[in-house]
């Protein structure tokens, strides 16, 4: 009887997942079977033989693809509804750091007014005609006159037909009767700009997304790093900048070519935390310590006892160096000792000669641990 699949784990998705997925799978096949079965170092395509085979997956055949759920409309709508005030917002913050009033109305809308009291004065009209059916047309203009500002304009056009019709008949005839319409006084439109401290708090509010992706850039420790992707600070400028799946533009922000190496580095070290060490951050700083450097300054007696800091080595060096670890791990795997009686690779001999130390661990007890490049550096 085969195996439990892993948690998104089919035949199809073996075939086209990357380094991450196949030894996150990897160690959730060795926790459910408690015991050595595979091993998390090793190629991409070694990774995937050994999964395959644990759990019987046939990968030479093309299997049927999986249904795609297609977003709903609501979904689409959710992941846009943002964009217009994110555009609006770039705006506003342009206007006020240059200390000009944000209007969000254009002088074509300065006949607004007029249509607006034209409205006004023909629904007060109607409405009357409703609730007061049986007063004469005239004591119902003058209400209209009483109730609204001598800048509203009266009808100029016949009421339109009721339910009622002793109503109507009343009115019908008086559609031809001459209406005054004065003329409205013009209302400048005023626009007072915002005071000193609200213009302050509107661009500290608008240069919220700048401060987190400069703090990103300032804080490069490797405890800060992972803390960044913990927090949800990375993900946070992926989703502002990165590729929308479902959005209006179907691509990336334009400055996101400016942050995606920032983002994508700090989610390869996230990924070695969790693949090669397993989530054990323990394990994962210790390894990567490097020694304090020597201060030829001679320590004070109260420097003596303070706490030693941690000295880690650069994240960015990390990240590079991994195709370096890579590359050098495939070529031992290739190695006679490593090899059965068929001239295939054996697990069973790797596992014999190192255990179940993790790439990294076995990239420097081989003693090729290296974070330059030796091509540059010669």
């Amino acid at each position: 009887m085969a195996p439990t699949l892993p948690d998104g784990m089919t035949a199809t998705s073996l075939i086209t997942a990357k380094g991450a997925e196949l030894k996150f799978w990897t160690v959730k096949t060795k926790e459910a079977s408690e015991k050595k079965v595979l091993n998390i170092s090793g190629t991409l395509d070694t990774l995937r033989t050994n999964l395959a085979t644990y759990y019987y997956l046939d990968l030479t055949t093309n299997p049927r693809m999986e249904t795609v759920t297609v977003p709903t409309v609501d979904e689409a709508i959710r992941d846009r509804q943002w964009e217009d005030f994110v555009a609006l917002g770039v705006e506003w913050k342009e206007k006020v750091k240059a200390g000009r009033a944000f209007k969000l109305l254009t002088s074509d809308s300065a006949t607004s007014p007029e249509s607006n009291q034209q409205t006004a004065g023909s629904a007060t009209v109607i409405a009357t005609q409703e609730m007061l059916p049986s007063l004469p047309l005239s004591q119902m203009l003058s209400l209209d006159v009483s109730t609204n500002s001598p800048e509203n304009q009266c009808i100029s056009s016949p009421l339109p037909s009721t339910s009622r019709p002793e109503t109507h008949s009343r009115l019908s005839s008086l559609s031809s009767a001459p209406v005054i319409q004065p003329t409205p006084t013009p209302t400048p439109s005023r626009c007072v700009g915002p005071p000193d401290g609200v213009a302050q708090r509107e661009v500290a509010i608008l240069d919220d997304i700048s401060t987190a992706i400069t703090g990103l850039e300032r804080r490069q420790g490797l405890r800060e790093v992972i803390d960044q992707i913990e927090s949800g600070e990375v993900q946070a400028i992926r989703d502002r900048y990165g590729p929308s799946e479902y959005g209006r533009r179907g691509t990336a922000d334009p400055s996101w070519p400016k942050y995606s190496n920032l983002v994508s580095k700090r989610e390869r070290l996230h990924r070695i935390l969790t693949g090669d060490f397993s989530g054990n951050k323990e394990r994962f700083f210790n390894f990567f310590s490097v020694p304090a450097p020597q201060n030829k300054k001679r320590k004070r007696p109260t420097d003596e006892a303070a706490t030693p800091e941690e000295h880690f080595r650069s994240f960015r060096k990390i990240v590079e160096a991994v195709p370096w670890c890579d590359s050098e791990l495939a070529a031992e795997r290739r190695k006679v000792e490593y090899l059965d009686n068929n001239g295939e690779f054996c697990e069973g001999n790797w596992l014999e000669r190192w255990g179940e130390r993790n790439s990294w661990e076995i990239w420097r007890d081989m003693g090729k641990e290296r974070y330059v490049n030796q091509k540059k550096s010669s």
